[in-house]
């Protein structure tokens, strides 16, 4: 079951514009990275068991990418994915 805090969050974050939901994102796959590491001194990623029920990531960018009104697409640079890093700041 999904807390309020985390329902109050999504709509939230659906009012953003989509640089800051970008920035966030790679935020919090930082983070999901550092956690999956090492959880309590241990290698979590030896814990990690496939699952094919799983919806691919693809899937789940496609379906946030369609809540997205076009006038925001319409923000993102043209060149994003060639100069990404200059876009991060």
């Amino acid at each position: 079951m999904v807390s309020n805090q985390l329902l109050e969050l999504e709509n939230f974050i659906h009012q953003l514009p989509v640089e800051d939901k970008l920035w966030l994102l790679g935020q919090i796959m930082v983070q999901l990275r550092q956690g999956a590491e090492t959880i309590n001194g241990r290698d979590k990623a030896a814990d990690i068991q496939y699952d094919a029920t799983a919806k691919p990531i693809w899937e789940i960018a496609v379906e946030i990418g369609a809540n997205i009104p076009e006038s925001e697409w319409e923000k993102v640079p043209s060149d994003l994915s060639k100069n990404f890093d200059l876009y991060q700041n």
